[in-house]
């Protein structure tokens, strides 16, 4: 994904659903930088796969 579809700006980054394992400075680097946003532990059906950077805008539906 290249642009948000709510306000067309590029900065976008991958929601992370569940719970992160393994090296945890890397996923907290991965945050700081706007790579990745956390989504939160419980995982649904619908849950969107990207969100915008700039107005927080989510889209998208979530890999399994």
């Amino acid at each position: 994904m290249t642009k948000c579809p709510q306000c067309g700006k590029s900065s976008i980054a991958l929601i992370f659903w569940g719970y992160p394992g393994g090296n945890i400075e890397a996923f907290e680097q991965a945050i700081e930088n706007k790579e990745i946003v956390p989504g939160g532990c419980l995982i649904g059906n619908d849950d969107p796969k990207w969100e915008c950077n700039d107005c927080h805008h989510r889209w998208g539906t979530r890999d399994e």
